[in-house]
């Protein structure tokens, strides 16, 4: 029996969108927890870009997600981890 190629289809999927920012924010931008944090920083990320991609906020995203962290975990890293003007930085960037 021939094997059947799969062909790579043209479209860009809303996962494969999400792990490729995901991945790019884990390189530019640095987000240092501890070792024994319940979450990670590409928990955060995801919190991040999903509550950009889908225009609202990252307390409606996690209340509405069973798998993400809760809100005010990642509102705390984002407060505590982050500068700032840097995080702009990369936003506008992606």
């Amino acid at each position: 029996m021939p094997s059947k190629q799969q062909q790579a289809d043209s479209e860009i999927h809303e996962d494969q969108l999400l792990n490729f920012l995901v991945n790019r924010l884990d390189e530019e931008v640095s987000l240092n927890l501890a070792n024994n944090a319940e979450t990670d920083a590409k928990d955060i990320y995801e919190v991040l870009v999903g509550a950009t991609a889908d225009g609202t906020s990252i307390s409606t995203l996690c209340n509405s997600s069973e798998d993400s962290p809760s809100a005010n975990t990642v509102l705390y890293h984002l407060r505590t981890k982050f500068e700032p003007e840097r995080l702009e930085q990369v936003a506008n960037t992606l």
